[in-house]
This record gives C-alpha cells, sequence and structure tokens, in this order.
C-alpha cells in the first residue's frame, strides 16, 4: 500500500505564507444537530442536504462545519411568480463581501448595463459575506477557518442578507466556511448565495469533495410563467470550486481536484431538468485545466458559443484567467447567452450577465 509522506518543512512554510493554509485535528462528535445544516430564520422553508459519507472526508468537513452559522432562506413579497418572457442571471464572485452589490443591483434596474431597466432578475453568487450573530463567537481549537478578508475592516463590505432586504429580493445563502478563527468584534462566514426577483422555491445544496476547504454548491427553483399562459420551472444553481488542494494532495491542484467535485456537481444536477448554474471553477487556464468546465458542459451545454470578448473573467498577469461561467441546460426552443461586464465593482472577478429567453414554446 502506497502511503504519502509527509511535507518538508520548508513546503509546509511555503504553503502556510502562500496559500493560508488551516491546520486541525479530527473534530469530536457534534452534541447537536450541526449549525451548518440548519436554516434561519426558525420556521424558513427545510433545506435539502446531499452530504458527503466518506469518513475520511467526514471528519474534515465536519471541522469546517463547526465555524459557520445556519444557512439563511428569506423570502420577499409576493410568493406568486410574475409573468415574463425571459429573466435575466448574473454570476459573480463578489470576493468576500468587497463587491459593490448595491451598485450592480441598481444598474440593473435602471437598465445602465441593457439599454432598458431589467425588472426580473437572479444573481448567482460565490464569495457572498454573512457577518453578526448568527455565525458562532467562538469555536473549537479543532474546528476550521479560512484566512480573514482581504480587507475585512472595509467599509461598505456587503453582508448578504442585509443587501437583500435592502432591494426586497427573495435570498438563499448557505454558508461554507468561516472568515478567521478569531472573531474579533463581529464573526463572519462566507459561501455562496442565489438572490431572485422571484420566489425561490426547493432550496437544496450539495457538499463537494473535499480537496482543500468545504465547498457547499446551492440551488433553487423559480417558477417561470410566460404571457401565453404557459409555466415552468428553472433550477438555479451556484457553485465555487477548489483553487487548489491540500498539502498532501498539492499536484493535484493542476486539474484532478476540480475534475472530482465537478464530477460531483455533474451528478447532482444532470436529471433533466431546465438549469441555469453560474459558478467559479477556478479553471486557471484553458486546456486540462479546465476539464471541470468540459465535465460540466456535458449536462449544462448551452450557450453552444462562448463569448468573444474577453475570455478573461478574473484580471491578471496570465492571459487566460477564465474562472467563471454561466451555463444552462434548456427545453427546446429556449434560448440563453451571456456576456462579461467591464465594471469589476470592487470585486477581483468580472461579473457575468447572462439572460434566459423561453418565448418559444418547449
Amino acid at each position: 500500500m502506497h502511503r504519502e509522506s509527509g511535507p518538508s518543512i520548508a513546503f509546509l512554510v511555503s504553503c502556510v505564507l502562500i496559500a493560508g493554509c488551516t491546520v486541525h485535528r479530527a473534530p469530536q462528535e457534534f452534541t447537536a444537530s450541526p449549525s451548518c445544516l440548519r436554516v434561519a430564520p426558525p420556521g424558513s422553508t427545510p433545506l435539502r442536504w446531499s452530504l458527503r459519507d466518506d469518513p475520511a472526508e467526514r471528519s474534515a468537513l465536519d471541522a469546517w462545519c463547526e465555524g459557520v452559522g445556519p444557512a439563511v432562506f428569506l423570502p420577499a413579497g409576493d410568493t406568486e411568480a410574475p409573468v415574463a418572457d425571459s429573466i435575466a442571471i448574473v454570476n459573480w464572485n463578489a470576493h468576500i463581501g468587497s463587491g459593490d452589490l448595491d451598485g450592480l443591483i441598481d444598474d440593473l434596474r435602471s437598465g445602465a448595463l441593457t439599454g432598458q431597466p431589467v425588472t426580473e432578475f437572479v444573481l448567482l453568487l460565490q464569495e457572498s459575506h454573512r457577518a453578526g450573530r448568527d455565525v458562532p463567537a467562538r469555536i473549537p481549537s479543532w474546528a476550521a477557518a479560512a484566512t480573514n478578508p482581504p480587507d475585512p475592516d472595509r467599509p461598505g463590505r456587503a453582508d448578504i442578507t442585509d443587501v437583500a432586504r435592502r432591494h426586497g429580493l427573495w435570498l438563499l445563502y448557505v454558508p461554507s466556511m468561516r472568515s478567521g478563527r478569531d472573531a474579533g468584534d463581529v464573526p463572519e462566514d462566507r459561501g455562496n448565495a442565489i438572490l431572485s426577483t422571484q420566489p425561490l422555491e426547493s432550496p437544496a445544496a450539495v457538499e463537494l469533495p473535499w480537496e482543500r476547504q468545504r465547498r457547499v454548491a446551492i440551488s433553487a427553483s423559480i417558477e417561470l410563467r410566460t404571457r401565453d399562459g404557459r409555466s415552468t420551472e428553472l433550477r438555479l444553481v451556484s457553485a465555487h470550486l477548489d483553487n487548489r488542494s491540500r498539502l498532501g494532495r498539492i499536484a493535484r491542484s493542476f486539474g484532478i481536484g476540480r475534475l472530482r467535485q465537478a464530477e460531483a456537481l455533474a451528478a447532482f444536477i444532470d436529471d433533466g431538468r431546465p438549469t441555469a448554474m453560474g459558478a467559479d471553477l477556478n479553471t486557471w487556464l484553458s486546456g486540462h485545466l479546465a476539464d471541470a468546465a468540459r465535465i460540466l458542459r456535458r449536462a449544462l451545454p448551452l450557450p453552444g458559443v462562448l463569448p468573444e470578448r474577453p475570455t478573461a473573467t478574473l484580471p491578471g498577469p496570465l492571459p487566460d484567467q477564465k474562472l467563471d461561467y454561466l451555463m444552462f441546460a434548456l427545453p427546446s426552443g429556449w434560448t440563453a447567452g451571456y456576456r462579461v461586464l467591464d465594471d469589476e465593482y470592487g470585486s477581483d472577478h468580472h461579473p457575468l450577465l447572462g439572460w434566459v429567453r423561453f418565448t418559444a414554446a418547449p
């Protein structure tokens, strides 16, 4: 049997300096239902969970789970879907709350991004930020946490629950990891979120295979009611894959680790339902490093032709840093596409502005 050798001291120091690794021991058994598997506020629509059952992964995932607060499901206004023949869909990595979500939503609604006001839209978000008393003030020594955000004290960081309430939007937020071990004045966590002008139904979450940090993809559905009286459902998915693997599997950072996560995500969504997925797949370059995107395109083949410019969604020195994607699986007659916005809105990623049109009979 092959056994991985331990990392050298120099390699461990490099990892801590470059990757911000967190070392922890195996967790104790939970004394109650873990906070991360609950939903707030009390009485909210239950969240359907798909959890990893591999004992080798479970211990590590539980350590990450222990540091975060409950998921959030917030309704907003009417529970009946409005009548429309299209909907705008935005995918964006909001840089741990540093992105200007308010500005992006205001520009959508004003028509600054499209030439006419957008009334019906969905935002599929990664690295959303939530702070406050719902996040545990202190965590056990064995619990895991990510490094603090780049500017933890920056004024105006967007708490995802506050944004939803300010703009009257439905919200599903599921934290995947804690931001920093020391709570300081206000503890916080981060994860994926879905904001919607239309009512969200059937919220669900799936833990992805453990590579370095705990990653949780989320989904919810909206009802689409067209002007000719038809009604159907569109599933929405927000996902974020690891950008690298842990020390003992560092070579997997070049694609194999994300491939495993992509395969699990594809299995979760490949069931023939109309679906729109926004994701940061952390595919650094084209070629074999983008295998995760190819796996997911088997389940979500639209749009067939991707935007030609700009290809990069993460500014930087590399020529083809395409990390962010909008992918769709739609009935015959529906169309979808997207473009990359020039403005980063304070994030380190460009938002993708997409749309689904369903005027033709499916």
